[in-house]
């Protein structure tokens, strides 16, 4: 089996194998979170949804003030693709605020900006095709008055202690927010099922591109989409619950019924429309 670090990756315009891509533990993206990234599946050798994961990446970037270079992205997805030989796999794309000549944690002037894109093979949330979810009541998931829901940061350390302790049995967790809603997981949203309604968090997540792709699917087969708070109360009573993410798709859960197997169904038939071809 290939190390996963001898992978060719891209950094600032070299190829390189990925343990050569850094950052530096004296880098801002490093010790100050001052980065941004994101996450495209490749299906079948098929950029999923590059055109949303770009853009996304791109908006993030400027929020956090970090100037991306004049570079072909989707020529370099099509590159790494080809050098390392993979044709399902994800590509990370990363942009991070590096360390100023002085050594200054201030001085945010003089920091070059990095940027660096890999790719390596998938893996699924869990190893059964239905996860164990675990609704963790203890750990808050950040505000979306501190990031937003339309960026993706570096500052997983919620995520992270809610999975450290999360039960034997779970395979992952979701997290609340200081309201006590139901939020989103290390990775993924959460679509729940009630009288028929396909409902998401709308506040203190990532709006995932994934479920927008599930908005899609609700619409075009008649199911009604909401996006509004969801209470442990309504997830408790909820008839389904499913996951959505870049690593899996739709994901069916413990407690999940017709309306996320359609939604998986049809996920399937319906990626190619929204894949990129890298040959």
């Amino acid at each position: 089996m290939t190390n996963v670090l001898d992978l060719i990756a891209y950094r600032d315009g070299e190829y390189k194998p990925l343990r050569e891509i850094g950052p530096s533990i004296l880098d801002f993206g490093f010790i100050h979170c001052d980065a941004t990234y994101d996450v495209m599946p490749v299906y079948n050798g098929k950029a999923f949804c590059y055109d949303r994961h770009s853009t996304r990446f791109e908006n993030s970037a400027k929020r956090y003030g970090l100037k991306l270079p004049d570079v072909d992205r989707l020529a370099i997805v099509k590159e790494l693709k080809k050098l390392n030989n993979v044709t399902n796999a994800f590509v990370w794309f990363l942009v991070w605020r590096g360390a100023p000549p002085s050594g200054n944690p201030r001085d945010i002037e003089n920091c070059p900006i990095h940027f660096a894109m890999y790719i390596k093979p998938s893996y699924p949330i869990a190893d059964s095709p239905i996860v164990n979810l675990h609704l963790d009541t203890n750990t808050n998931r950040v505000s979306d008055d501190y990031y937003g829901q339309e960026y993706k940061n570096m500052a997983w350390l919620d995520l992270t202690m809610s999975q450290r302790n999360k039960p034997a049995d779970a395979d992952t967790t979701i997290l609340v927010d200081v309201d006590g809603n139901v939020t989103e997981g290390p990775g993924f949203n959460v679509g729940i099922v009630s009288n028929g309604v396909i409902y998401t968090a709308d506040k203190n997540v990532l709006k995932g591109i994934t479920m927008t792709v599930v908005e899609d699917i609700a619409r075009n087969n008649g199911i009604m989409f909401c996006r509004l708070s969801i209470t442990q109360a309504e997830f408790n009573n909820a008839t389904e619950v499913f996951i959505t993410s870049s690593s899996g798709g739709v994901t069916a859960t413990q407690k999940s019924g017709p309306i996320t197997a359609t939604l998986i169904k049809e996920y399937e038939v319906m990626k190619d429309g929204y894949a990129t071809d890298l040959n």
